[in-house]
């Protein structure tokens, strides 16, 4: 019994990675027959599929069309998925890479959590895993292109491999590991840019207070750890090649993070306010994990305080799992963030780690003695940690889903979706000059499935084109915006002003309440 135990004990992290394929799978179909359109509710997630496939198929491939603002890694992921057309038009592109970092992250947690439970406490590191994977909030962001599951993937492998360093610090491989992964989630989301602060510092501190160390050992360990910078030194090094600054992503009109919270008004909530920013943060948190869970990390953060020998390895995880977090709060408190009670939710489960960690690894073993030994009494505690979690996708409060879903049935952009499909059923061959702004665009570009060299792309930033000024001797398709994004107003109202000019040349063949279709007469 014991040894069937131990050998499921040592084999749970690949269970667990079987189980976590099979449930997103599983919730991937059901919601594709709900909604074809499901895995790319959020916009940025077929943002996200689009860039992705620029870089082969576009007008003018190549690198550049990574683009500045979004960090690239999780395009570069992506590539290959998305040149294969029923992947990318229907979302299952980012199925195929996000969840299995899901599976990945989930079997890591698992792995953390069995460095620190004894044996007698096994069942615990299943809890830690099954706690993760069914949240639902991480389970659909798992299913979709966006960036958090890649990030996830590599800030938990960065604070799995660091811990396995600071409990043996010889082995050096583990403090590379961890500063490669680092260096991975700076490229994947800025969130992850605070993670090197931590580990360059930590990593000198513990090198020189070994005393078997050598001064060249304690070198060795100071450039190991700054890896953990690569990924951010090679981001300003592409936005000053390709944009003349280095800072290019953080300004870039329209796009950047702080010109889009600068547009909306959200910002004027949050800007400077710690106590409205605590609100949103903490309401968000209190509906995304509920109360149980909450109360039981709580607990397990003071039952971690009261601990005097051998908490300094889960204080040190602790510190690094609860930095992405910080990051978050301080760019909403600064203006460059924005978020309400449901719109951007999904930037809380960067707290999850830690949440799940605290309610299980620190509050159930520290529970008493005859709860801890009553099988019943047990099993009652463990199953109320899960109830919310699992209870609210029935009562429909799943605000990741909710906001992504919300986003895609908001204004113009199921209409985009149907625009798109009426665009591809008309197609036959010719360039399409398209004037809707880009987020606009990216949905009528991924529900077409035309290839994206086909398309004429006009923005604010491309009104130079030729093209766009005798579109009839260039492009044989037009679609317009009667609405577009902020950086399609200006090349939208050009033609808004010589309809008649237009007239002379094209057609119209498709219109619904924001969107028109023409082609050349």
């Amino acid at each position: 019994m014991l040894q069937t135990q131990s050998r499921i004990q040592n084999n749970g992290h690949w269970i667990i990675f079987g189980i976590v394929i099979a449930l997103g799978l599983s919730t991937a179909f059901y919601l594709y027959s709900l909604d074809k359109y499901s895995l790319v509710y959020f916009g940025d997630s077929a943002s996200h599929l689009l860039i992705a496939r620029k870089v082969v198929d576009w007008m003018d491939p190549g690198l550049q069309q990574m683009g500045t603002v979004w960090l690239p890694l999780p395009h570069f992921m992506l590539l290959p998925f998305t040149l294969i057309d029923p992947l990318f038009t229907t979302g299952f592109a980012g199925l195929i890479v996000s969840l299995p970092c899901l599976a990945i992250t989930t079997a890591l947690l698992y792995k953390m959590a069995r460095m620190h439970l004894t044996t007698g406490l096994g069942y615990a590191t299943f809890v830690v895993a099954i706690l993760y994977v069914t949240n639902p909030n991480i389970l659909y962001l798992g299913l979709t292109a966006m960036t958090e599951a890649p990030f996830m993937l590599f800030f938990v492998a960065a604070a799995y491999f660091m811990q396995k360093w600071y409990r043996n610090s010889e082995q050096l491989r583990n403090l590379a590991l961890s500063a490669i992964f680092v260096a991975l989630a700076t490229l994947s989301r800025y969130e992850g840019w605070i993670l090197p602060l931590f580990i360059v510092p930590f990593a000198i501190v513990l090198a020189f207070r070994d005393n078997k160390a050598d001064s060249r050992k304690r070198i060795f360990v100071v450039l190991l750890s700054f890896i953990s910078f690569a990924g951010i030194i090679f981001w300003l090094a592409y936005n000053q090649y390709e944009y003349g600054s280095s800072l290019e992503f953080a300004k870039a009109q329209y796009y950047s993070a702080s010109s889009q919270a600068l547009s909306r008004e959200h910002r004027a909530i949050l800007f400077l306010q710690p106590a409205n920013v605590l609100s949103v943060y903490g309401a968000t948190a209190f509906v995304i994990y509920g109360p149980m869970l909450l109360v039981a990390a709580l607990a397990g953060y003071i039952s971690h305080r009261k601990i005097k020998e051998g908490g300094k390895d889960r204080r040190m995880l602790y510190i690094f799992l609860v930095l992405p977090p910080i990051f978050t709060i301080i760019s909403l408190l600064i203006g460059i963030g924005e978020m309400t009670f449901w719109f951007n939710s999904r930037f809380v489960i960067l707290l999850t780690p830690l949440i799940i960690m605290l309610a299980t690894v620190a509050f159930l073993p520290n529970l008493p003695d005859k709860i801890k030994k009553n099988r019943n009494l047990i099993a009652i505690v463990v199953c109320a940690l899960f109830v919310f979690q699992i209870s609210t996708p029935a009562l429909g409060a799943v605000p990741t889903y909710l906001d992504a879903r919300g986003g895609f049935f908001y204004k113009a952009n199921p209409f985009a979706a149907q625009a798109g499909e009426a665009l591809s059923s008309m197609y036959d061959v010719g360039t399409i000059m398209i004037l809707t702004g880009s987020a606009q665009e990216h949905r009528i570009m991924v529900t077409g499935g035309i290839p994206l060299r086909e398309y004429d792309e006009i923005l604010e930033s491309s009104m130079w084109k030729q093209s766009f000024h005798e579109p009839w001797s260039y492009d044989k398709w037009m679609v317009t915006s009667k609405e577009p994004d902020l950086d399609g107003i200006s090349p939208a109202k050009y033609w808004q002003d010589r309809q008649n000019v237009l007239d002379e040349h094209y057609k119209k063949v498709y219109e619904n309440e924001y969107y028109e279709i023409l082609v050349l007469k």
